[in-house]
C-alpha cells in the first residue's frame, strides 16, 4: 500500500478532529489498495464493495487513534484481512461454503508491465497457475508480487511466521514455474530471475 507514504501527520490530526474533507481525501488515496486487497479474499464485486465500507467505517470510527498507530500500512491490512475474513466467516456460516472454496483471483494491469511484452497466451497460462496455487501460497504470492510488500510485512499481517512467508512464496513460484514450463518447455528460469521470470517477482 504505497500510497499510504503521502498520508500527512497534519491530514491525521484533521481526521482526529473530525475534518471530513480530511477523510474524503484520506479515502481517496487508500481505496484503490484497500479495494484491491479485499477483492483478493472477495471476487464477487458487491461482496467487496461492502466489506470495503465497513472497512472505511471502522477507520472514521478508530480516527482518533490513527496517529497512536506506528506501522499505519500494515494496520490498515489487519483490518482489511479482519473484515474480509469476518465476511466469510458469516457468509460460510449462512450458505454451508467453506472459506478454503473461496477463489482469490490474480488481478493485473497490463498497462503497468514496465517495458516488457508478455504474449496473451502465457499470461494465461500465468494467471491460470496462480488461480491453482493452494490458498495460504495464494495470498502471499499476491501481497509480495501485486501488493510490493515485504516477508516481514506480510508475516505481521497474516500472522504467521517470516519462515512460513519465505517457504509459501518458494512454494508458489515453483509451482507457477512448473505449470509455465509446461507449455513452453524452453524456457530457462535460474535463482537470479532472469528476464523472463521477473514477472513472478515484479
Amino acid at each position: 500500500m504505497r500510497d499510504t507514504y503521502f498520508i500527512s501527520e497534519i491530514m491525521l490530526i484533521r481526521i482526529a478532529s473530525g475534518d471530513r474533507d480530511a477523510f474524503r481525501s484520506f479515502y481517496d488515496i487508500i481505496y484503490p489498495q484497500v479495494y484491491r486487497f479485499i477483492h483478493y479474499f472477495l471476487p464477487n464485486k458487491a461482496d467487496c464493495e461492502e466489506v470495503v465500507s465497513d472497512v472505511f467505517f471502522i477507520f472514521w470510527k478508530e480516527r482518533n487513534s490513527l496517529l497512536d498507530i506506528k506501522d499505519l500500512k500494515a494496520w490498515i491490512y489487519i483490518v482489511c484481512r479482519n473484515a474480509a475474513y469476518h465476511y466469510l466467516k458469516q457468509k460460510e456460516k449462512n450458505s454451508n461454503i467453506s472459506i478454503d472454496d473461496m477463489p482469490v483471483e490474480l488481478l493485473i494491469d497490463r498497462n503497468n508491465v514496465e517495458g516488457e511484452m508478455i504474449e496473451e497466451e502465457m499470461l494465461d497460462v500465468y494467471n491460470g497457475a496462480v488461480s491453482e496455487l493452494p490458498e495460504r501460497c495464494k495470498l502471499v504470492f499476491l501481497m509480495i508480487r501485486e501488493e510490493r510488500l515485504k516477508h516481514k510485512e506480510v508475516a505481521r499481517i497474516l500472522s504467521i511466521t517470516e519462515g512460513t512467508v519465505e517457504q509459501q512464496m518458494n512454494i508458489a513460484i515453483r509451482k507457477i514455474v512448473e505449470t509455465v514450463k509446461k507449455y513452453y518447455p524452453s524456457l530457462s528460469f535460474n535463482d537470479k530471475k532472469s528476464e523472463k521470470q521477473k514477472y513472478l517477482y515484479r
